[in-house]
């Protein structure tokens, strides 16, 4: 079985991409493969959000309001997956094709509109995004991206759960026919590591 750690950033459009691509391959693998899509905040997913929007990046004033509305977004991803990875997963896809199909706005209408389409119980949800909880979750997965030396969005991690030893890192996930060519080649137990990575550990 393969455990699949996409890191997104739930504001790019690069991501929505990849999330797709990993989702088609998994449906088309005769492979049981887990899927996670986790958060990262840092300096390269805020620039890449402002070059997407065509902000200017010199700009401390955007640049705060970018990282600062990332960070929320980042919290309402991690409340919806309180309510089940299924879900969670559903309401990141609904809120970036929300952004990159419909050409809507980061906010509030959006985000309940989201929601809605996702299942959540909508009371819940708004209690958790938040709560103190959620907070706790950001944190714990950017210590996992720590742990993986993952530092730019749409970067994965794949563990063979036969062999914990090492790990696969793909880069630029958008690709789908790169992820065909590296992920599901016939031998999937003989990774080829390019850098030592910590056995996979629970997230949710």
């Amino acid at each position: 079985m393969l455990e699949m750690y996409l890191f997104i950033n739930p504001l790019g459009a690069k991501c929505y991409e990849a999330e797709q691509n990993i989702l088609k391959l998994a449906g088309r693998s005769s492979q049981k493969i887990q899927i996670r899509f986790i958060p990262l905040l840092n300096l390269q997913s805020v620039s890449k959000v402002m070059t997407t929007w065509g902000l200017k990046q010199t700009d401390l004033s955007l640049r705060n309001k970018v990282s600062d509305l990332l960070y929320h977004a980042i919290l309402d991803y991690e409340a919806a997956l309180f309510q089940g990875r299924k879900r969670g997963q559903n309401f990141l896809l609904n809120i970036q094709h929300l952004l990159y199909e419909e050409h809507q706005e980061y906010n509030e209408e959006t985000v309940h509109k989201a929601a809605k389409l996702s299942k959540l119980d909508l009371s819940m949800f708004e209690a958790d995004r938040h709560s103190e909880l959620a907070v706790k979750s950001f944190r714990k997965d950017q210590k996992l991206a720590a742990e993986m030396h993952v530092t730019m969005p749409t970067e994965m991690v794949v563990y063979n759960l036969d062999d914990f030893d090492c790990a696969l890192c793909v880069r630029n996930c958008d690709s789908l026919a790169k992820l065909e060519e590296l992920v599901f080649e016939e031998n999937t137990k003989d990774f080829t590591c390019s850098k030592k990575i910590l056995p996979a550990k629970n997230t949710k």
